[in-house]
């Protein structure tokens, strides 16, 4: 008798995760170990990416030695094309996945290449910009507190280089994605737009200690930081949070969805933990920052 081929994908799938999948994928894909190979098995992570066939602008990189994170900083700038340093451009801070820095925090969903094309059809230009954060989900903990060094630090570096940063936006991915909000939560007045991606987000101290005993210290640390039991907060901002449906986050994600004064403001669609998630909707989520940040700004130097 023969075997249709989905049986015979899902006979795959099932040998990968006996012979251990969790390496496949990002590394907040252990949540539920082995999924993202059925999911892709059967074509659950089947995204479109919009194109995104305009030349990025300039790069800069460097470091900064911080006194909060207590260690040296790699530091990314990406202007939009035709901007040059001293451009009096707005920002949208960047933050990165567990596991990544600030080298892949932009390039992973391909936002410098969807900013060009943002730009290129008219959209407001900004910049973006991204600091490591490190592996402790952007909350301060001892010996190290990103959010601070991110906000106290590397903005104002950023001003110093002519960036405009009176009003933020803030835009990230899987714990990037729990950051950006968590960003607009602690500076309200600064921050006029989130948009996160698949947000990497539990709904409990035990579930978060469960699958990465490293991201919050304690229970009290979990309830000082917890995006879940302040997401009332997050109606002062402009918001956009998208998540795929075949993501192991998305249980939690639609938690918040529920607590949130706008439930209108999460998506879901098609789509796993990936970057190919990540920067399909990365054009509608920069629109959104655009459009929340001033426009009009130069495009050229002092």
């Amino acid at each position: 008798m023969g075997i249709s081929r989905r049986r015979l994908l899902l006979g795959g799938a099932a040998g990968a995760v006996a012979v251990g999948a969790g390496g496949l994928g990002l590394v907040e894909a252990r949540v539920v170990p082995g999924r993202s190979v059925l999911d892709r098995a059967v074509g659950r992570c089947d995204v479109e990416v919009p194109p995104a066939t305009v030349a990025p602008g300039l790069q800069q990189t460097g470091t900064f030695d911080s006194a909060l994170r207590r260690q040296r900083v790699s530091w990314v700038v990406a202007y939009p094309p035709g901007a040059q340093p001293g451009a009096k451009l707005p920002v949208c801070l960047v933050l990165h996945g567990y596991g990544a820095t600030a080298a892949t925090a932009i390039g992973a969903a391909a936002y410098d290449r969807h900013l060009a094309t943002h730009v290129a059809g008219g959209g407001d230009p900004f910049v973006l910009a991204a600091m490591d954060g490190g592996d402790g989900y952007w909350h301060p903990h001892d010996g190290d507190d990103p959010l601070g060094a991110l906000l106290r630090e590397f903005v104002p570096m950023l001003a110093g280089r002519g960036l405009r940063t009176d009003r933020l936006a803030a835009i990230g991915w899987s714990m990037g994605g729990y950051g950006a909000m968590l960003c607009a939560l602690t500076d309200p007045q600064r921050f006029v737009a989130v948009a996160a991606s698949a947000p990497a987000i539990w709904r409990s101290y035990d579930e978060a200690r469960a699958v990465n005993a490293g991201a919050f210290a304690s229970a009290q640390e979990w309830a000082r930081y917890d995006v879940l039991a302040q997401a009332h907060a997050l109606s002062r901002v402009r918001v956009r949070i998208d998540c795929g449906e075949s993501d192991p986050f998305a249980p939690a994600v639609r938690d918040l969805r529920d607590r949130l004064p706008d439930s209108s403001v999460v998506r879901f669609t098609q789509g796993c933990h990936d970057n190919a998630y990540f920067s399909s909707v990365a054009p509608d989520q920069l629109k959104l920052v655009g459009v929340a940040l001033t426009g009009g700004v130069e495009m050229t130097g002092k």
